[in-house]
């Protein structure tokens, strides 16, 4: 054998490393704008890790952890998050809760990305429309939590990309996508209505019978489990047995009980004239003053047939408010009114040492049985949990960074502009892109308007519009200007 022959490569040879390292670097350099923007997100994420080891405590985390210890579903809200949360939890890393964490949300850059390039969006327009997802410092700080925003964003991102990604949808990529849609709306029911959405869109799509079906199928298995789930434990074929008290404490602030007409005397003591003082919606629900403190959740009815009435008797009054908060999050900065709730629980505080209620509630840390205070992490915590860490340099940074680097509500106007606008003007072969542009923008929205109908405005409630419209706008973008979308019938 020549030395030619001996080095030369066979047939069918696996690659050694060096050609996987050349090819790896290949793809590093055609997509070099999105890696930059991932090294800065990876960055913010690693200093966020140096502040606040080994991340931030809510008092929402309390209900996850104890569903995820006990099993029991709680009656408050969904759960889905609190499967996700048990294996970290019997792991007993906390730390590697905040890191997957993390890391999913960079997943979930690359994923948006890839999506609009498959979609036939230009590299720079794709990595414009994913620096809210990489970069939003409010984003970050709820990845840094024990909440259930990152989960319910990943779901939401993971079936999008399962339905879109072909032209022709096929029954596995449906089921895939129905089954983590119906994931979604068992960590957050705002996604509830978006089966009829996208139901709405595969016909649109004229996808087939089959698929559409094994879509529904997917949902109906994962959320109708859930249900099954909770009346076998709380007696009702249900999410929660809160939502009377949600509609109530959204209307209570303009109810009056003296133009309400006959009301049955069991709801009398609704009346939110009876509540020890003024309350804003969120004292409402949560306020030991509130009427509805101490109602046993069996009169969840009663409840939510009181909100009723009001919704009935002020029905311009109640859409008024819709509106207004659903526009509110469309306003420029983050202004706060009387009635929502601060944006400081979402933000990395200046001096992490100190915690205090409303604002930044402290590090994840050990809980006692007899808590102090509601916000304490409770006893299902202390095995998730070493010695936290605190860094005040890291954190004042992050807290200054979180004042100038978010998706401020004027941006998600013009994406919503922009579907709008390329919606008018339909150009040829771009039908595609205009219908998955105007479907994400749909969900967007709706998840707006459903939160805005039965909750307190929050900031929190509009992050899946930071990950999906900039989206939504790109597919606009790229219609626009006349980029012909490869999977549309119209070519």
């Amino acid at each position: 054998m020549t030395e030619a022959q001996a080095t030369e490569p066979r047939i069918g040879a696996v690659p050694g490393a060096g050609t996987r390292l050349r090819a790896l670097a290949g793809v590093l350099r055609r997509h070099l704008a999105l890696v930059v923007v991932l090294a800065a997100a990876t960055a913010l994420r690693v200093i966020a890790l140096v502040a606040v080891y080994p991340g931030i405590w809510f008092s929402d985390s309390n209900s996850y952890l104890q569903v995820a210890t006990t099993g029991k579903l709680s009656v408050v809200r969904v759960q889905g998050y609190a499967l996700f949360l048990a294996p970290f939890l019997h792991l007993g890393s906390a730390g590697a809760l905040i890191i997957t964490q993390h890391l999913i949300a960079l997943a979930i850059v690359v994923l948006l990305y890839a999506l609009l390039l498959r979609r036939g969006v230009s590299k720079l327009v794709a990595v414009l429309a994913v620096l809210p997802a990489a970069l939003d410092a409010y984003l970050i700080a709820l990845e840094h939590m024990i909440m259930s925003e990152t989960l319910f964003h990943a779901c939401i991102a993971g079936g999008i990309a399962l339905l879109l990604w072909h032209e022709r949808l096929r029954i596995p990529a449906a089921l895939g996508g129905g089954v983590l849609l119906g994931y979604a709306a068992i960590t957050r029911s705002v996604a509830v209505p978006f089966i009829a959405i996208f139901l709405v869109y595969l016909l649109i799509r004229r996808t087939g019978l089959y698929p559409i079906l094994a879509f529904a199928a997917g949902w109906a298995l994962i959320v109708c489990g859930y249900m099954t789930m909770f009346k076998i434990q709380h007696g009702d074929f249900a999410f929660t047995q809160f939502e009377g008290r949600f509609l109530y404490a959204k209307v209570a602030p303009f109810a009056i009980c003296s133009e309400l007409g006959d009301l049955p005397a069991d709801e009398r003591r609704f009346c939110p004239e009876n509540a020890a003082r003024k309350y804003d919606s969120n004292g409402f629900i949560w306020g030991k003053g509130s009427p509805i403190h101490g109602v046993p959740v069996s009169e969840d009815d009663r409840i939510q047939d009181f909100g009723l009435r009001v919704v009935r008797h002020e029905p311009l009054h109640y859409a008024k408010v819709v509106v207004r908060d659903t526009l509110h999050y469309f306003e420029p900065a983050h202004r706060t009114g009387p009635n929502d709730y601060s944006d400081t629980a979402w933000q990395f505080p200046s001096d992490p040492r100190r915690w205090k209620y409303p604002g930044y509630r402290g590090p994840i840390r050990e809980g006692t049985k007899n808590r102090l205070h509601d916000i304490d992490p409770s006893q299902y915590v202390n095995g998730m949990v070493g010695q936290p860490s605190v860094n005040v340099h890291a954190s004042r940074f992050l807290h200054y960074y979180q004042r100038f680097f978010y998706t401020s509500g004027q941006v998600l106007a013009a994406c919503l502009v922009l579907v709008l606008v390329a919606l008018i003007r339909r150009a040829p072969g771009t039908f595609r892109m205009r219908l998955d542009a105007t479907l994400l923008a749909a969900c967007s929205v709706t998840a707006l308007v459903v939160a805005s109908a039965i909750s307190i405005f929050d900031f929190r409630y509009g992050l899946l519009a930071v990950l999906l419209l900039p989206i939504a706008g790109a597919l606009s973008v790229a219609s626009l200007v006349g980029q012909k979308d490869p999977a549309s019938p119209e070519q």
